[in-house]
């Protein structure tokens, strides 16, 4: 299958695929819960050893996105490149229910948990457990939008118990700001998980996605969000008060798998838009230093 075409839909999904095996993998981030059944055990110790502190011990909860993982007679489902590319992700809305598409894998879930299926093709261009965590990503991102938060493509990091939001397009510096922290804890300079809280207050969430940070321990745990910048590399460090939608529409273009559906789902741009409500969105002039 290329590029050009599209996912398939759902009739494809309904016809039986073997499983590979009988284990099973279950995922905790803030309450948000996913669970995969019909795994080999190698791709279930795997996925055990990469989402290690987000594993759930017995059942997970009854509002759980239930995945059930099949084995796909054939080579891909996007053919790979002869030189290496992004990674190709293709996404579809349906209602509650989201399509999804990359190299070796293709599958749907429901955006309010409940259930989903994922179809492992057998090529190696990608490692098993990369193009099932991929899936896992967007499956988390449309859960935590459908719930009023969002997975943003922003670092995050904790100081005095509050959360920090730093976004931006590749190559804004997210990277860069988490190494030359020394102060805060850092919980990923890729993609950062905001879920509301009882009151429908954004609390910053400990996620596996950190990216290529790897100083200190994954963080574990919720933090209320206090602000978010959108990072922009300067020769001197100031806080810069810019208009208010100036900097939400900068944000909104860094919520990656759910923003390019808004067409679809118009509801989630409103809800997007009441979560940051009350946080402190400004640009952050950042030089590369810890000031």
């Amino acid at each position: 299958m290329s590029k050009q075409e599209s996912i398939p839909e759902m009739e494809f999904f309904s016809e039986p695929r073997p499983v590979a095996g009988p284990w099973r993998v279950g995922i905790a981030m803030g309450g948000l819960e996913i669970a995969l059944s019909g795994l080999s055990e190698d791709l279930a110790a795997r996925l055990r050893r990469r989402f290690a502190v987000y594993l759930v011990d017995g059942q997970v909860s009854r509002e759980a996105l239930q995945v059930t993982v099949g084995e796909e007679d054939r080579d891909y489902f996007i053919d790979p490149p002869d030189t290496p590319e992004f990674n190709p992700i293709l996404i579809r809305c349906d209602g509650d229910r989201v399509r999804y598409m990359g190299y070796r894998v293709a599958g749907w879930f429901d955006t309010r948990g409940g259930a989903g299926t994922l179809l492992l093709a057998r090529g190696t261009y990608e490692p098993a457990e990369r193009a099932v965590e991929n899936y896992i990503r967007a499956a988390v991102a449309w859960q935590a939008a459908t719930l009023g938060g969002a997975l943003v493509h922003g670092a995050s990091a904790v100081l005095d118990g509050k959360g920090y939001l730093f976004f931006g397009p590749s190559g804004a510096g997210k990277s860069t700001l988490s190494e030359c922290n020394t102060r805060a804890m850092v919980i990923s300079d890729d993609l950062s998980l905001i879920l509301p809280d009882r009151e429908g207050r954004p609390q910053l969430i400990g996620s596996p996605f950190r990216g290529t940070y790897e100083g200190g321990d994954p963080v574990v745990g919720r933090f209320p969000l206090v602000a978010g910048f959108r990072l922009v590399q300067a020769e001197a460090a100031a806080v810069h008060e810019v208009g208010r939608v100036r900097v939400f529409g900068e944000l909104v273009g860094n919520f990656p798998f759910v923003a390019e559906a808004y067409a679809e789902r118009p509801e989630l741009f409103g809800s997007m838009e009441e979560a940051f409500r009350d946080i402190p969105l400004r640009h952050l002039h950042f030089r590369k230093d810890d000031s």
